[in-house]
């Protein structure tokens, strides 16, 4: 999942707040689009970096989903407590 703890960064960093994002040229529900990790259009993106002069990796980042990573921390408990089951039968 795509998000832009990044983009939180550098607008503190630079004292500035999420609807600054606007003067970008950006519809005025973006920047809360932005600031709660939902999609936005490459377009978007890209008016972004222009505006605060950087890459789009500078401002987001891919990270596994939460739900994905207890998904598989509960399927490993799952094995291990069926391997177990397993050998005391």
């Amino acid at each position: 999942m795509i998000v832009f703890y990044k983009l939180a960064n550098i607008l503190k960093e630079r004292e500035m707040q999420w609807k600054d994002l606007c003067n970008a040229g950006i519809s005025v529900n973006m920047p809360a689009r932005f600031s709660q990790n939902r999609p936005v259009n490459t377009e978007t993106i890209d008016k972004v970096c222009t505006y605060l002069k950087v890459q789009p990796g500078d401002i987001m980042e891919w990270v596994e989903d939460e739900n994905e990573l207890k998904k598989r921390e509960l399927q490993s408990q799952i094995e291990a407590l069926q391997k177990q089951l397993n050998e005391l039968n």
